[in-house]
């Protein structure tokens, strides 16, 4: 009996592995792969890109197709969000790929395109952009020649030895409109009961998966008043700081008009010369249920790379004469867990060195550094707990203190330190496509946060 039973045991067996081998000859047939065809560009005499505009790259495959963006460029996805992803893989019926490119030093740009075992590389060279890219430092300096001339005075409100901040506050509302104009979801001036003159300018567009993250930009829009040390007040404040409210602004105009995974938050924070009040108000009014994902902070940002140093003394506007010396951009990061802070520094890494490819030279450096300074508007961010990026260049080593908080500080002579109109243009621009390629970097990031969650 138990012979029997093997016996049709084994039969069994080798019944099913014949069907196995047999399979497909009955009922439905497996379905082919089709041969991958794969064909980029119908127009061949595309060859060139312009700098810091969009891209789109024309596909046509039969299959699913991956894509290696190249670096100073980001894939922008079906919702309009900037990513990251070195490779991004494609249904066939997609037949245009979008990207952001960078104002990036590269000279030319290589996409690879991959369908099964086909492979299609696509070289394209570099020009100039005839239009405004998405942020420009030409219109950086339109800011900053507006502010300066048209916004001045602008002290803070619990100054007690000036008219209430009436400057500030007029010019605050006037920089409310302009976020409004620029397509903010929500624009703000606050008005806090506890802290009545921190009256920041604040816009958000909100984000389409977390809403309750924040990526804040900004810089402080007030400036040192008459009587402050070391040099006795300014009444435009160039530098310090309407050169990183006019970056928070540059970004602002593109960021309003993007879509991000987070929200977007641009603010120019009011008496930071007072003791970082503003943005500290702004932190501890923040609501419970939202949290800071990193903030960016601009203080100072007038001169760096890749402006040429000057080998000449300047004669300031009171007939001061100014020491010629190198000029110096610093990104700092603090407020964030070990693995995070890491993370940061190698984005900035990859932003300046591949992304952007700069190449700067000694008398006019690029330092970035793991650094907890409160002497600005980040300390009160990552005093909260919150990651901050930190931009800083003063114009150098000893011509930023002899004009920090002094009539000296215009745009007239920041500009003739600058080697003229096109060397501020640089500076600004170089600032502000960091800053974009740093945004996109911490909005796309997995499992990055501060030390909020701890």
């Amino acid at each position: 009996m138990a012979k029997g039973i093997r016996k049709i045991q084994t039969s069994f067996v080798l019944c099913l592995l014949l069907c196995t081998v047999f399979s497909g000859c009955f009922g439905e047939e497996s379905e082919e792969v089709p041969e991958p065809e794969l064909s980029v560009f119908e127009d061949s005499n595309v060859t060139s890109l312009p700098r810091g505009q969009p891209f789109s790259l024309e596909v046509k495959s039969n299959v699913e197709f991956t894509i290696q963006r190249p670096a100073g460029t980001f894939f922008i996805d079906e919702f309009g969000v900037f990513r990251d992803a070195m490779n991004m893989t494609f249904d066939p019926s997609v037949e245009s790929v979008e990207f952001m490119v960078l104002d990036t030093e590269q000279t030319s740009l290589e996409f690879i395109i991959m369908a099964g075992d086909v492979i299609e590389n696509k070289t394209l060279d570099l020009v100039e952009s005839d239009e405004l890219m998405l942020v420009d430092g030409r219109r950086a300096y339109e800011t900053i020649d507006m502010l300066t001339s048209q916004h001045n005075n602008r002290w803070c409100g619990s100054a007690s030895v000036h008219e209430g901040g009436s400057a500030y506050e007029a010019a605050a509302e006037a920089m409310a409109v302009e976020m409004w104009d620029m397509g903010f979801d929500h624009v703000e001036v606050t008005r806090y009961d506890d802290a009545p003159d921190q009256l920041n300018v604040v816009g958000y567009n909100w984000g389409r998966v977390n809403p309750d993250e924040y990526i804040v930009i900004g810089g402080h829009f007030d400036i040192a008043y008459v009587f402050t040390p070391p040099g006795g007040g300014t009444n435009e404040g160039a530098n310090d700081d309407t050169s990183g409210s006019t970056v928070s602004l540059e970004m602002a105009q593109a960021l309003a008009q993007m879509e991000f995974d987070h929200t977007v938050v641009a603010g120019l924070w009011a008496c930071e010369e007072e003791g970082l009040l503003g943005s500290a108000a702004y932190v501890n009014h923040l609501p419970e249920n939202v949290s800071v994902r990193a903030y960016m902070n601009f203080d100072m940002v007038s001169l760096n790379y890749p402006i040429v140093p000057l080998s000449e003394p300047l004669v300031g506007p009171g007939g001061e004469i100014f020491s010629a010396t190198k000029y110096d951009w610093t990104i700092s990061i603090a407020g964030a867990n070990e693995e995070n802070m890491n993370r940061m520094y190698d984005w900035v890494g990859t932003t300046i060195d591949e992304d952007l490819a700069y190449e700067p030279v000694d008398a006019n450096p690029i330092t970035w550094q793991v650094a907890e300074s409160c002497a600005s508007d980040h300390c009160s961010f990552f005093s909260a707990g919150f990651p901050t990026f930190n931009f800083f260049s003063p114009g150098g080593d000893i011509s930023f203190w002899q004009e920090w908080h002094s009539p000296s500080d215009t745009l007239e002579f920041m500009t003739a330190k600058a080697g003229g109109q096109e060397g501020m243009e640089s500076g600004f621009n170089s600032l502000v496509w960091s800053s974009l390629d740093l945004f996109v970097r911490v909005d796309n990031a997995e499992n990055f946060h501060g030390t909020w969650k701890e």
